[in-house]
């Protein structure tokens, strides 16, 4: 078997740098779309049916994820093995379309802008899926055990919150001062020079090769999906996370509305304090890092889970605190830093305990599917997010998304902190058995 070398040093920050760009262009969706077309002194489109986009997008999103990984698992090609094609033609795909959303107001008619909006919503995440998901599949092909996943994937968790930090906080300045089509040019040529870093890095793997079209393990992509789903721990641990993954997704939806509507600020400020969520949770990766020294995948997973659940809860009972007298200001900084707990914690733990699951599957069953088990974590998880989208818009267009009238608003935090100790409650009974380390 050929030799394969693994990422090393300057080379393993430059793959996780690519993590920058994707997931900054689908946060700026999450943070900015909802308000861009439902708020102003004109509605482009109607809340409820930005949500029926949102919700529709991320299931093309979800269903795209194990159909573009079973295709992943078995390309072959000479230079840059199974990932990397995928990578290199779906980025200008993902960008292009993702600019176009922001310039929905040049088309007339409120039905036109709602189809626009709903043809470049799933476009955009149909292509971020298909770069998203092997980019994910090659951690456990360019690092073979715990400590070097964990050290590459702390510099994804890196990259991937100052990309979320762009997103939200300095997005908005870039918003305030240049408007939002200007906003998401700057913000897709930055996604494209990150991914650069994976396309200049990773090479063909010999030891991970391609699945066969005739194995009979997996040469039908449901037989696959079945196999994946039967792993006792694959499915404890999906079925937890993608419940938790839910009510995460519920405050995203709503944290521009939690900033503008419940604590008044602006949207300058409100960039500020999204900032200050992400430095918090940057500055928390070496705590996590600590931890899972500590305490399991598992165990570092709930106390996350736990963190955000409290925040939920806090932010529900902002009314209270402003109503006692708290500065607003300060009282949107502290739950911010206080978010940065879970954020860091969402960002450095699942893909580890994936990679854990597919030494499993490999000592197992004797194949290569990485790419698998990633795509039917976002199928589950993507569905979790359309939902999520959708609850939220319908519940901001019953109760209200204004200042006055901001009870739907409020009472989606409430509604994330059950969701998300449902999910912790499947996440208790995980348990993950460790192989030998190479």
């Amino acid at each position: 078997m050929n030799q394969y070398k693994e990422l090393k040093g300057a080379r393993q920050v430059l793959f996780a740098l690519g993590h920058i760009g994707p997931g900054m262009l689908n946060q700026f969706i999450t943070t900015w779309l909802l308000l861009f077309l439902t708020s102003g002194e004109s509605v482009l489109v109607k809340s409820s049916l930005v949500g029926v986009c949102l919700m529709l997008g991320r299931l093309v999103d979800a269903v795209s994820d194990p159909l573009v990984a079973n295709w992943s698992d078995r390309l072959s090609t000479h230079k840059w093995g199974r990932r990397m094609p995928f990578i290199v033609f779906g980025t200008p795909i993902m960008v292009v379309s993702f600019i176009l959303l922001w310039y929905t107001q040049m088309i007339p008619g409120t039905v036109f802008r709602f189809l626009w909006v709903l043809v470049w919503v799933n476009l955009f995440y149909f292509a971020y899926t298909v770069v998203v998901n092997p980019y994910f599949a090659l951690l456990p092909e360019i690092a073979s055990n715990k400590k070097q996943r964990m050290f590459i994937q702390s510099f994804i968790a890196f990259f991937g919150i100052l990309g979320m930090g762009i997103a939200m906080g300095a997005s908005g300045f870039l918003v305030d001062r240049f408007g939002y089509g200007f906003a998401g040019i700057l913000m897709s040529i930055l996604c494209v020079v990150t991914l650069v870093g994976p396309v200049l890095t990773v090479r063909k793997n010999p030891n991970a090769p391609a699945l066969q079209t005739g194995s009979t393990s997996s040469s039908n992509i449901f037989v696959s999906l079945k196999s994946a789903l039967e792993n006792k721990t694959f499915r404890t641990y999906i079925m937890g996370f993608c419940i938790f993954y839910l009510g995460f997704q519920l405050i995203q939806y709503n944290l521009a509305f939690i900033t503008t509507v419940l604590l008044g600020l602006d949207k300058g400020m409100s960039s500020t304090l999204f900032i200050a969520s992400v430095l918090a949770a940057v500055l928390l990766i070496p705590v996590y890092n600590m931890i899972l020294k500590k305490l399991s995948c598992s165990g570092a997973l709930k106390l996350a889970i736990g963190a955000y659940v409290v925040v939920a809860l806090l932010i529900a009972c902002v009314p209270l605190f402003a109503g006692s007298g708290v500065n607003t200001t300060v009282l949107g900084f502290t739950l911010m830093v206080l978010l940065g707990f879970p954020y860091s914690g969402l960002m450095v733990i699942p893909n580890v305990i994936i990679s854990e699951i597919i030494d499993e599957d490999v000592r197992v069953n004797g194949v290569h599917r990485e790419a698998l088990f990633f795509g039917v974590q976002g199928l589950i998880n993507k569905f979790m997010v359309s939902l999520a989208a959708l609850i939220v818009s319908v519940t901001l267009d019953i109760f209200g998304n204004n200042a006055d009238k901001p009870t739907g608003v409020l009472i989606v935090a409430p509604i994330a902190a059950v969701v998300a100790v449902i999910g912790f409650v499947f996440i208790n009974k995980l348990q993950i058995k460790q192989g030998e380390e190479t």
